[in-house]
């Protein structure tokens, strides 16, 4: 297509179907979506899946994807380059061939993505030093530990650093593809396409991967009655001794226990619950800021905004103004 941005994925055997069927879905809506609103069919993005050869690649699912092109002979400049990511265990990224091509296409590319576990190719081939990068909370360490040159910021859906974009696995490189088109385009247009997919919300990037209600709840065994006691009663008075008092423990014993298995004090825990509800009240409703505050527990809206400068760094009125 004339006058579309170009996009090259590569394909390799064992990569993550959804790593780039998500985010190549997202960027294929564009050049439909304004063609529908009378914008020029030209416009978009054009795609080109680059293998080893052209032809058939299994994927990590089985899913059987096409190589359009081989990188042996592909050498065309780029708007975008991605990068997939795969199995833990696959070492198909220390391919020296395959790894040599995105050295040299990188150079030749305004951007380089990585979605999930694609940061250990781009950081094997010496891509991410200096960067701060994000991918799959379960590969954040060991990523960190292979590559200590490299800022790795696990917590992160999708983060960029100079021309590195990086997200977290899976379907968190529709929400990367979803912050590119809104770089290259604008918001409206994005917000579009994350309704024509179904996505939810249009997550920032600085939003946490997982709430900490999943990680407790994926920890213990011992204290998820209570956790789902608590969901139910946030905008209570949960002291220490109101919670030791529904484990049936002395506040002392359940202090040490609770931070032990959870791994974090009971307040602390109770306080980031507290802030994940008023975050999707945000998100989610037109509520007033003092109901939300009451509703989670803050009692005030002076105390909801001091946690909430303090956990991530603005204020609830602009955190909100981002889902507007």
């Amino acid at each position: 297509m004339a006058n579309s941005k170009r996009i090259g994925a590569l394909l390799y055997p064992g990569c993550v179907a959804l790593d780039l069927v998500g985010p190549l879905e997202a960027f294929a809506y564009v050049a439909m979506i304004l063609a529908e609103g009378g914008g020029k069919q030209s416009h978009g993005y054009d795609i080109t899946l680059v293998g080893q050869q052209t032809g058939p690649v299994d994927s990590m699912s089985g899913v059987r994807l096409h190589a359009d092109a081989s990188y042996h002979d592909f050498e065309e400049p780029l708007d975008i380059l991605l990068v997939p990511g795969m199995k833990s265990g696959n070492q198909s990224y220390k391919n020296p061939t395959m790894t040599a091509w995105v050295t040299a296409q990188a150079s030749r590319s305004e951007r380089v993505a990585s979605v999930c576990s694609g940061a250990y190719l781009l950081a094997h081939a010496g891509l991410l030093k200096g960067h701060r990068i994000t991918t799959h909370w379960n590969h954040g360490k060991k990523l960190k530990a292979a590559y200590p040159d490299v800022e790795v910021d696990a917590r992160q859906i999708h983060c960029k650093s100079g021309k590195i974009y990086s997200s977290a696995g899976v379907t968190a490189g529709i929400d990367l593809a979803l912050a590119i088109i809104e770089e290259d385009y604008d918001r409206a247009l994005a917000l579009k396409i994350a309704k024509r997919m179904v996505v939810f919300l249009k997550r920032p990037g600085d939003q946490a991967q997982f709430s900490d209600l999943l990680s407790a709840q994926t920890t213990t065994s011992r204290f998820g009655a209570l956790l789902e006691w608590i969901e139910g009663h946030l905008s209570a008075d949960l002291t220490v001794d109101a919670m030791a008092d529904h484990c049936a423990m002395s506040p002392r014993n359940f202090s040490r226990a609770f931070g032990a298995d959870i791994g974090m004090p009971p307040i602390n825990y109770v306080t980031r619950r507290r802030l994940e509800h008023a975050r999707l009240l945000l998100e989610e409703t037109d509520m007033a800021l003092a109901v939300v505050a009451k509703t989670t527990g803050f009692l005030s809206s002076e105390r909801l905004t001091r946690a909430f400068r303090a956990a991530w760094r603005t204020s609830p009125g602009q955190y909100r103004k981002r889902f507007q």
